[in-house]
């Protein structure tokens, strides 16, 4: 992890360096896309150095990003549960009324740029959060602690993560953490990054595009389709934080866990890369490759005595 880490530092640095450039003499991107760009593109490409040369194993798809055949399947569940989850939350909020939404007089072109641009922000920041969180630091951790001390220091860390964001509060950071521990469930559920990603993308997406809630405090209005008028008691809705902040998330991450650990219709590919399969195959070939210098030896020590 101490290597990772290292690696990660300098690559982020390096790609730092030409944005910085680029960005300081033509302003085209802006400037939160830019420093997230750096650091995912950074952190891709660590994983990628550290896994290959480092452990010699397959780079990306031993971290989750295998091309089985089982990937279409997992971002559908993906979106279908996170985008269904929030779906109902809004709903009930609107059918107990304490939320109103009024849709933005927009034109079809303007709705296709906002949904086009609301696609792009949430992917990258789905993926790259994944990967920070639920990728190569996080995996390796679990070889070397198990999952339980893993899932735990993580999804502390993926609290801590948001500490400093707006209107945040202590229940917020308990809701964000337990989130932690529900995209670690959907990563162990499949042994790919695909689920949770497509989880982690339509649960934002739909939060902040569709129903034009805040973003774990940060409003990102530019990408709302709407604007939300909401009420009730903070620790129910989440208020100003958005519902993650809110005991109705609690509900639905809680009920949504349960069905993704219990449900056989979400399953792990058997293509899917695993470290244990990878070592028995990795043996195999060792084993393989000794009984045939054996052999070899033996064929040499037979000519010999014949000679």
């Amino acid at each position: 992890m101490g290597i990772f880490t290292i690696v990660l530092a300098g690559m982020t640095f390096v790609f730092a360096m030409p944005t910085r450039w680029i960005m300081a003499h033509t302003h085209i991107v802006p400037q939160f896309i830019a420093g997230e760009s750096i650091f995912y593109g950074a952190l891709l490409l660590s994983t990628w150095l550290v896994a290959k040369y480092l452990e010699q194993r397959p780079p990306f798809s031993s971290v989750g990003f295998s091309l089985n055949d089982n990937v279409l399947r997992e971002l559908g569940q993906g979106i279908l549960i996170g985008g269904g989850m929030m779906t109902i939350i809004f709903m009930t909020e609107y059918s107990l009324g304490i939320v109103t939404l009024s849709f933005k007089p927009l034109t079809l072109l303007e709705m296709s740029r906002l949904f086009g641009a609301s696609v792009f922000i949430f992917v990258m920041g789905a993926a790259g959060e994944e990967l920070i969180f639920r990728g190569y630091l996080f995996q390796t951790m679990v070889e070397g602690t198990g999952k339980i001390i893993a899932v735990v220091a993580f999804a502390l860390f993926f609290g801590y993560a948001h500490w400093k964001n707006p209107n945040v509060t202590t229940f917020s950071l308990i809701n964000v953490a337990l989130a932690g521990v529900w995209l670690s469930m959907a990563y162990f559920k499949t042994r790919t990054l695909w689920f949770p990603i497509a989880l982690h993308f339509s649960w934002n997406f739909l939060q902040n595009h569709i129903f034009s809630f805040p973003v774990s405090g940060i409003q990102f209005e530019k990408f709302q389709l709407g604007t939300l008028v909401q009420s009730g008691p903070v620790w129910l809705t989440g208020g100003s934080f958005g519902p993650e902040g809110g005991a109705f998330s609690t509900l639905m991450l809680v009920s949504s866990g349960a069905f993704i650990y219990f449900s056989p219709w979400i399953r792990m590919s058997e293509k899917a890369w695993t470290r244990e399969k990878w070592k028995s195959e990795k043996a195999a070939v060792e084993v393989a490759a000794q009984s045939g210098e054996t052999q070899s030896e033996g064929m040499r020590e037979k000519g010999r005595g014949m000679e």
